[in-house]
């Protein structure tokens, strides 16, 4: 191929990365976050300063999702290079798999509730295997923290109060028409974090996630509202094409209700106000978040008019640091 013909393609790449990325209403920046790629790379891509790597158009296709449009301009663009025959058994349409054992989280909903002076915890995630290997584990973990912004005051309640296997009741199941129980087992755990690896095996029977194939996997457990902290956070650690937290909390506790997004690779949070959908005997939070961001964090944090509601059915604990804080 001449050069001619390569620049076009290289062009034409750009062309149609860019388009994608304004449909997703995504800067170059954030495409770079989401991507693990530097912000500037990306800006060198667009302005036809760097050509095209494979690497780099799997990543964007994962995360821009446009229907393999812009994996079919890579591979007309690596043709140019003499690397036709290198996809020729792929397809047209067909986007390379990582090598390895690599998830996708098409679907999460976290979902906390406030019943009985204990938040209970439920995370559900359709999961959907997209590398070289089949996948027989997902480490989920527990993380509580009463006072976040004292982390010795955080750190000696917590020694006092730790975490209990007891208390907790976890549980976990596969599948989404028939689910049912996974094994799992701790790795690892402190006084106010427990690290769990599921296992896809039920009742002994391994069931591996193979390449290609989709499950769902929902694990919940509970903590008193006096040990866990006003806040819930989520930490995007594998690439997610929509995010779901919900909080649900007795009317009575007349909660005041933010959250904020973090990322390592941007200096500012943005501020977002989930809206509140009234039920009987219960305000309902929900803040829908498509496509998060790369390793961001997306945290929710919740304050009462009323926090004695708040302990409403619960053993009442009285130490004073232990108490939920009066907006």
């Amino acid at each position: 191929m001449d050069t001619s013909t390569q620049d076009d393609a290289a062009a034409a790449f750009v062309r149609e990365l860019t388009h994608w990325r304004h449909q997703r209403g995504l800067s170059k920046k954030e495409l770079a976050g989401r991507t693990g790629f530097d912000p500037s790379y990306v800006s060198h891509i667009e302005n036809g300063r760097h050509q095209p790597t494979e690497e780099f158009a799997r990543r964007v296709e994962l995360v821009l999702d446009s229907g393999n449009r812009i994996w079919q301009r890579y591979v007309v663009f690596a043709g140019t290079r003499g690397q036709g025959g290198r996809f020729s058994a792929l397809g047209p349409t067909a986007v390379p798999p990582p090598i390895g054992s690599h998830l996708l989280i098409e679907d999460e909903q976290a979902n906390l509730s406030l019943v009985d002076g204990w938040y209970e915890c439920r995370f559900r995630r359709a999961l959907h295997s997209v590398g070289t290997e089949p996948i027989t584990r997902y480490t989920v973990q527990i993380d509580i923290d009463r006072f976040p912004d004292d982390p010795a005051r955080s750190t000696t309640f917590h020694s006092r109060h730790p975490l209990t296997l007891d208390e907790v009741d976890f549980r976990a199941t596969i599948g989404a028409d028939q689910p049912e129980p996974m094994r799992w087992r701790v790795t690892r755990s402190r006084d106010a974090f427990v690290k769990i690896v599921l296992m896809f095996d039920t009742g002994g029977t391994p069931l591996p996630l193979y390449p290609g194939q989709r499950t769902v996997v929902d694990y919940a457990y509970r903590v008193p509202v006096w040990k866990f902290g006003d806040w819930l956070q989520r930490d995007i650690r594998l690439p997610t094409r929509h995010l779901t937290i919900r909080l649900d909390f007795p009317t009575a506790t007349r909660p005041t209700v933010w959250g904020n997004e973090t990322s390592f690779t941007s200096e500012s949070t943005a501020e977002v106000t989930p809206h509140p959908r009234k039920g009987e005997g219960v305000v309902a939070y929900e803040w829908a978040v498509p496509r998060p961001r790369l390793r961001a964090q997306y945290r929710v944090h919740w304050r009462y008019g009323d926090p004695r509601a708040a302990l409403a059915g619960a053993d009442l604990f009285t130490e004073p640091e232990a108490r939920p804080a009066v907006c």
